[in-house]
C-alpha cells in the first residue's frame, strides 16, 4: 500500500480567529507542561482526524509552528486536540534556494519544501492543506506537481473556507 501524506499548516486550517483567546496549557508526555499562544479550532481538528481515519494518511508539519516547538511538543499539541501524536510523521525542512540578495515569497518557500520532502521520501500520494496560495505556486514553480494537490483552507477569512467543509475533497484527493 502506498503511503499517504498530508502536509499540514496550522494557522488557517486548524487555528484561525482564536489569536485573542489567550494561552493554552499543553500537558505533554513525560509529565511536562508548556503553553501555546492560542487555541486551535476544535471542529477543524475533528475534521483533520476524520480525514486521517478515512485515508490512513500521516501528517508532515509544514507550518511555521515547526520553528517554535520541538517535534515531541507538536505531537503533544496534536494529541491535546484529539489527533493521536503517532499521526505526525515528520516536519519539512527550512531551506532557501535563493541567495541573500533575492527575495522569495512564503508561498514559494512552502511549496518547494513540500515538493522536496515528497520527492526525497519517494511519496507520490499527498496533499498540502494550507492557507497560502500553493495552487498557483505549484503551477508556476513545479510544473510536474499537479495543482490539485493543494487544498486551500483559511478559516472564515478568505476564499479558502474551513477545513471542516473540505473533508470530502481531502479524502477524494488522497484516495485517487
Amino acid at each position: 500500500m502506498r503511503q499517504k501524506i498530508i502536509f499540514i499548516d496550522i494557522d488557517g486550517p486548524l487555528a484561525w480567529g482564536t489569536w485573542n483567546e489567550g494561552f493554552v496549557t499543553i500537558n505533554g508526555d513525560r509529565h511536562t507542561e508548556f503553553t501555546i499562544p492560542y487555541p486551535w479550532v476544535k471542529e477543524d481538528c475533528d475534521a483533520l482526524k476524520t480525514i486521517l481515519d478515512e485515508t490512513n494518511a500521516k501528517l508532515v508539519l509544514s507550518s511555521d509552528w515547526r520553528f517554535q516547538f520541538a517535534f515531541r511538543q507538536m505531537k503533544d499539541i496534536f494529541q491535546h486536540y484529539g489527533i493521536h501524536g503517532s499521526n505526525l510523521l515528520d516536519m519539512t525542512c527550512q531551506f532557501s534556494l535563493w541567495n541573500k540578495m533575492s527575495r522569495t515569497s512564503l508561498e514559494h518557500e512552502r511549496a518547494m519544501q513540500v515538493v522536496k520532502w515528497a520527492k526525497d521520501n519517494k511519496i507520490s500520494n499527498w496533499i498540502a492543506i494550507d492557507d497560502l496560495d500553493l495552487y498557483h505556486t505549484f503551477k508556476w514553480l513545479t510544473p510536474k506537481t499537479p495543482m490539485w494537490r493543494h487544498v486551500q483552507v483559511d478559516g472564515d477569512f478568505g476564499s479558502g473556507g474551513r477545513l471542516r467543509d473540505k473533508v470530502e475533497e481531502c479524502i477524494l484527493k488522497l484516495n485517487r
